[in-house]
């Protein structure tokens, strides 16, 4: 009897340690280089990652690079260093980081863009990319411009993210090919950061130096923000236009008291969960696709309230 009980407690000590191996085994360390932890789009990420990771026992790693290239860089080498099995970057810039995804590849570490496309040498060195189309982004915004303001002679300002970066030409260009043919008029392009404080100082000063300006184009949400504080401070809510590719959810309130006109939407909330089922397809030895993409919606006061996150999913470009 007493050489069974040895026996079983034998076995289960290996069932036990056999149960723990594979648990090891299957165990993920996610690391996220982020652009800022200041920007909410970037906490919807993180969160919505963490939670999913959280979900299937892997771990996050977490590296905030407060905007800025350099720390980024400092940042790829620690993820790199730690050993993490993927990486997940949402890039400061979009040409610095090809030697950290050089050394990234040499160390067999795979890593996934989020958000913003880099120039061709970085994109050919991920494994694959979530995020947008700037350019298809602006144009919806763009092109509904177009539709509601052509024939009334209308002017408009363009504040953008970061200048000379691809997502920033895009934009404008997707802009000025819905403009062409219209009378609407451009006064001119402002380098906002994605900052709402910048955006907010640059429209305060717009609406003394272009007093008819009638449309205000921002590239993101954040920076709509910033000029819709500025529009209100000079009670000019409702008389100045604020259009932008959007990706928050909560910013809708300013498309519902009237302080913004029209929002290109996608939703961040999503991307962090999708990720992390990418990189477990990935893990899995499953083929992903090289980008995926989610497509805006149009949202105005007609059909802010009708808005669903089940309408918004990554599918692979095309």
């Amino acid at each position: 009897m007493k050489k069974l009980t040895a026996l079983l407690l034998a076995l289960v000590m290996v069932l036990c340690m056999s149960a723990y191996a594979e648990e090891a085994a299957d165990a993920k360390e996610i690391g996220i280089a982020i652009y800022s932890m200041a920007a909410d789009s970037c906490v919807a990420i993180v969160e919505n990652a963490r939670t999913a990771a959280e979900a299937r026992g892997w771990t996050i790693n977490l590296q905030d690079a407060n905007g800025d290239p350099s720390t980024q860089a400092d940042q790829m080498n620690t993820l790199i260093t730690a050993g993490v099995d993927v990486i997940f970057l949402n890039p400061t810039d979009v040409a610095s980081l090809k030697p950290s995804l050089e050394a990234a590849r040499d160390a067999g570490i795979p890593v996934i863009g989020i958000g913003m496309q880099m120039n061709d040498e970085c994109m050919a060195l991920l494994d694959s990319f979530a995020g947008l189309d700037d350019y298809t982004m602006a144009l919806g915004v763009a092109n509904y411009v177009v539709e509601k303001y052509n024939g009334q002679g209308a002017k408009m300002a363009i504040i953008t993210g970061q200048a000379g970066t691809d997502p920033t030409f895009k934009t404008v260009e997707a802009i000025n090919t819905a403009l062409a043919g219209s009378d609407i008029t451009v006064v001119g392009e402002y380098e906002g950061k994605f900052d709402s404080a910048e955006a907010m100082a640059i429209t305060e000063n717009l609406l003394v130096s272009n007093p008819d300006v009638k449309i205000i184009f921002t590239q993101d949400h954040v920076m709509a923000g910033g000029a819709i504080s500025a529009i209100a401070d000079a009670g000019m809510t409702g008389e100045v236009a604020v259009v932008a590719p959007c990706g928050m959810l909560d910013y809708l309130d300013f498309i519902r008291d009237g302080s913004a006109e029209m929002f290109g939407l996608i939703l961040w909330e999503p991307m962090g969960s999708f990720l992390i089922d990418l990189a477990a397809d990935m893990f899995a030895g499953e083929e992903i696709a090289p980008i995926y993409f989610q497509e805006p919606l149009a949202v105005t006061l007609d059909n802010v309230d009708s808005i669903d996150v089940s309408q918004f999913q990554f599918v692979a470009a095309e």
